[in-house]
């Protein structure tokens, strides 16, 4: 068995530790997320077989890649935008960080 802490509202894994049996454990992976900055109304702690961990590790890799895909394609289009500003004059090539 796996104990799991997971993001509600992204259904990523935060933490995953094997062993235990009691809701302490679990617990304990509740408060390593709070410590690390996630909101406790934002968190789920829970035991998990090993296909079902399987299955959480493979959505939140999918989950991360995808969310650095949307990362490169703002950055890209701030870049654009930026460069149509200055062509067009409206900022000047310093004013921009």
């Amino acid at each position: 068995m796996y104990r799991i802490c997971k993001e509600i509202s992204t259904g990523k894994i935060i933490e995953m530790q094997s062993g235990g049996s009691t809701q302490e454990h679990l617990n304990t992976l509740k408060q390593n997320a709070i410590n690390a900055g996630y909101s406790e109304e934002d968190i789920t702690v829970e035991w998990v077989d090993g296909d079902e961990f399987e299955g959480f590790k493979n959505l939140t890799a999918e989950l991360t890649e995808q969310g650095e895909k949307e990362a490169m394609i703002q950055g890209k289009m701030r870049e654009i935008a930026i460069s149509q500003l200055i062509k067009e004059g409206k900022l000047a090539d310093e004013d921009h960080c």
